[in-house]
């Protein structure tokens, strides 16, 4: 029987007790760090409440997901921010604030450069907090992300609720693009105008919600085999490897770096 037991392959065991690696810089960033530096640099464009500085970070976002490999999936969701809610809210803001010349006026609506100013601002700022909000969902395993709050004290049932929900969103998802895909081979149109769609989605709602009541009695069901409501201390087949100096050395620069702006401001205020 020792034999046999040390004839066997036990590389998929070591991958559990090694610590998750990914082999890029970004994405192997502690959670919590890249949360740090990416809510200083979001708050930093708040303070100084600059268009180019805001504009000029929202470009640095876009990178910093092409740097890590998150290009795609993180501006097939950004370009949405930026036309609907970034261009929505320029176009109020130009249009309906008040200022000292009127260089356009239908009605109501009367464009000055102070509400340009405004609406070019408020876009960047939106643009801003949207892409370091984006980046780091793309970046970042919500698991991972539990875990480290975990480590640092958090519940691991209210942890359980964070991670269930981010996974439920994902199983939906899924689901509702696999019942489409059997709708479309039994020949019932899926796409076309707002119309056409909406009766292709509204029948898949009834299998949809029975699915996912389904799944959260599996869940269930399995939370209760592994002893998930024990009293004792909770293992976890998941490690990441410890924040080297250089991480920390960035996290505090970025935070120092936020102190200074922030003592900057107030002096300029009450000067």
């Amino acid at each position: 029987m020792r034999e046999e037991m040390n004839r066997l392959d036990w590389s998929f065991t070591d991958t559990f007790l090694r610590p998750r690696i990914k082999g890029n810089v970004l994405l192997d960033m502690n959670p919590m760090s890249k949360a740090n530096i990416l809510a200083s640099l979001t708050v930093s464009a708040f303070i100084l409440f600059d268009i180019v500085y805001a504009f000029i970070l929202s470009g640095v976002m876009v990178l910093l997901a092409a740097c890590a490999g998150r290009l795609r999936s993180f501006v097939s969701v950004y370009w949405k921010i930026v036309v609907f809610f970034a261009s929505l809210l320029f176009l109020v803001r130009a249009a309906f604030t008040n200022g000292s010349e009127v260089l356009f006026q239908l009605g109501g609506i009367h464009v000055t450069p102070e509400g340009i100013h405004l609406g070019l601002i408020s876009a960047g700022l939106v643009m801003a907090f949207s892409g370091a909000f984006i980046l780091f969902i793309k970046t970042t395993e919500m698991e991972e992300l539990v875990w480290v709050l975990e480590q640092k004290g958090m519940s691991h049932t209210f942890s359980y609720i964070v991670l269930s929900a981010f996974q439920t969103i994902i199983d939906l998802g899924k689901s509702a693009q696999t019942i489409m895909d059997s709708q479309k081979c039994r020949g019932i149109e899926t796409e076309g105008g707002m119309m056409t769609r909406a009766k292709a989605f509204i029948p898949i709602l009834g299998p949809l919600v029975l699915g996912a009541i389904s799944n959260a009695e599996e869940k269930t069901i399995a939370m209760d085999a592994r002893a998930f409501s024990s009293p004792t201390k909770h293992t976890s087949l998941m490690l990441l490897k410890e924040p080297p100096l250089a991480e920390k050395l960035v996290v505090w620069t970025f935070d120092l770096a936020l102190l200074a702006l922030i003592a900057w401001r107030i002096y300029t205020w009450i000067g």
